[in-house]
């Protein structure tokens, strides 16, 4: 009812809408050696490149340096002096690749998943992205997922923060409240980009090369990683993810309702003051009828549990699903060739 009462709030304009992004064979490589090279872990980097109409185009990339936690002591002191040194080196490598003449312009970040099997919808996640999006808007963050990789599927995504969070983000208001009047659901936190792949006449004529290599007669040269079975494959790690979500969200969901159960009849009649108030200045052709009551239902509202984990768990559950679809049929292509040659045999 509150949705429908309240209009849903104008967003800022001159937001620059990427529509698509271009991403250069070069980053992909570079990001898939950076973060297989340290896993489990998580690594970060920076993206290059510009954006040309409604084109975003990510020709260039650099790593971040892994800040150990054994190297920070209990303070809040080293942290401030790791977070001085990594802001330093940034600015070195910006240096650095003006040096050398080639794309400067920051267009985003990447991150990979490490061992979380695609999970990266954090709160650290969005108040970097949004830090990015607050200064540059025209960036996206490209999320690599180096299990999916593995199984023999490319996995990077490209996602940024939706213009109607990144206001909601600015006035850090989180309540259910909050997420109706800003017309806002699960589904509208993040928006994925689409991704298309640019090789240079280099890298398509290696790639070409490949394709005119002799046959491999060596049995143990075959390559057939990508046809194993592992005993934990990636499906059921998925669900074993989905599952801790799921205990996440319930225990977040009896919050809510404790809350609901305990301020019901209060908000309630704030809601009750509110529409008999707007009701009023209709009839009496009031220019803003019930800004009163709505301020005092915003009050009582904003002491409720901040529902932005909710959302982001709904949110990361709708992807595990995505996956879990992807997952499905590449399982079931397996097993039915390994069945195949199994009944030939």
């Amino acid at each position: 009812m509150m949705a429908e009462e309240e209009p849903t709030e104008a967003i800022a304009t001159g937001w620059t809408n990427i529509t698509s992004v271009q991403l250069d064979g070069l980053v992909v490589m570079k990001i898939i050696k950076h973060c297989h090279e340290n896993l489990p872990l998580t690594v970060t980097g920076q993206l290059l490149g510009m954006d040309v109409g409604e084109n975003l185009e990510i020709t260039n990339s650099y790593s971040f340096p892994q800040i150990q936690s054994s190297t920070l002591g209990p303070n809040d002191a080293d942290r401030g002096d790791a977070d001085l040194d990594h802001s330093q080196y940034q600015m070195n490598m910006m240096i650095c690749v003006r040096n050398v003449n080639i794309d400067h312009q920051v267009v985003g970040w990447y991150q990979s998943s490490g061992s979380q099997m695609g999970s990266f919808l954090t709160m650290q996640w969005i108040d970097t992205q949004f830090s990015y999006q607050d200064n540059l808007q025209n960036v996206v963050c490209l999320v690599y997922d180096p299990v999916r990789t593995e199984s023999g599927t490319l996995g990077i995504r490209a996602y940024r923060l939706s213009k109607a969070f990144v206001e909601m983000r600015k006035r850090r208001e989180f309540t259910s409240f909050a997420f109706s009047r800003f017309g806002m659901d699960s589904s509208h936190i993040i928006e994925e980009v689409p991704i298309d792949l640019k090789m240079s006449t280099l890298q398509k004529a290696y790639i070409a090369d490949m394709f005119c290599q002799p046959d491999l007669s060596a049995e143990n040269s075959v390559e057939l990683s990508r046809l194993s079975i592992a005993e934990e494959s990636p499906l059921e790690r998925t669900l074993e993810f989905m599952v801790n979500d799921l205990e996440v969200l319930n225990r977040e969901q009896h919050k809510y309702s404790f809350f609901v159960r305990s301020n019901s009849a209060r908000i309630g009649g704030l809601y009750q003051d509110l529409v008999r108030a707007r009701r009023s200045g209709k009839e009496n052709n009031d220019e803003n009828p019930g800004r009163n009551e709505m301020d005092k239902l915003a009050n009582a509202m904003s002491v409720e549990t901040p529902r932005l984990e909710s959302k982001m768990l709904i949110k990361e559950l709708n992807l595990y699903v995505e996956k879990l679809t992807s997952l499905s049929v590449e399982s079931v292509v397996k097993e039915n060739a390994v069945l195949s040659l199994q009944m030939d045999q």
